[in-house]
């Protein structure tokens, strides 16, 4: 998701097992030893690093696996206390919950229609259409606008207007990521970055960055 190399995985992981067997093992010295590190093939990304390539980079070119895993622990976070604890076996795909292909069925907050990619090839820079289709190009593809649901559901609902993705998200998904989409009468920039942001504070809880 950063896009940083993972050449030096293999000398990193070998050196944490070397410290974790002489200092013990435990969460803190992990920890420690891994905030230590520097440099893009080493050093672990710090919470400011994190934020901004969830709230703005390309998530989806992260393996399908990766995704659905993030998403499914991400989404557990929304259970409290009170919560039923449901067992999910079905298989689990990702959506985009404004399509990539947004043209024809979700106009820009402006309520023009969007250019395609000829059109945004021809266009001036300051085109205000322009700037705003790139804008929601990008942001589509970050976390903030992707979910998890089963296959069958991912055909039926896939290219919809949220007029029709969003009723049928409610009736036919229990996972709780889905379920909080309800408040959102409307599917558009900010309520993509709104989510993401929710999204983001619950990933910084379950994956903490380096010590200071």
């Amino acid at each position: 998701m950063l896009g940083w190399t993972t050449k030096s995985y293999n000398r990193i992981f070998l050196n944490l097992a070397r410290v974790l067997r002489t200092a013990g093992t435990s969460s803190e010295i992990l920890r420690v030893t891994l905030s230590g590190l520097s440099g893009e093939s080493s050093a672990w990304p710090t919470d400011a690093q994190f934020s901004e390539a969830w709230l703005s980079g390309n998530a989806y070119e992260l393996t399908s696996p990766k995704v659905v895993h993030i998403l499914r622990r991400v989404g557990e976070e929304h259970l409290t206390n009170l919560s039923e604890r449901i067992t999910i076996d079905s298989p689990l795909t990702v959506e985009h919950i404004m399509p990539q292909n947004w043209l024809e069925k979700w106009t820009l907050p402006s309520g023009e229609k969007g250019l395609s990619g000829t059109e945004l090839w021809e266009a001036k820079p300051d085109d205000s259409k322009a700037v705003a289709t790139k804008r929601r190009n990008d942001l589509v593809q970050t976390f903030g606008n992707l979910t998890l649901v089963t296959q069958a559901l991912n055909s039926t609902v896939s290219n919809s207007a949220w007029i029709t993705k969003r009723p049928a998200l409610m009736s036919a998904s229990l996972l709780p990521i889905n379920q909080q989409l309800h408040e959102h009468v409307t599917w558009d920039e900010e309520a993509i970055q709104k989510r993401g942001k929710d999204l983001l504070n619950k990933a910084l809880k379950l994956w903490l960055g380096p010590s200071l």
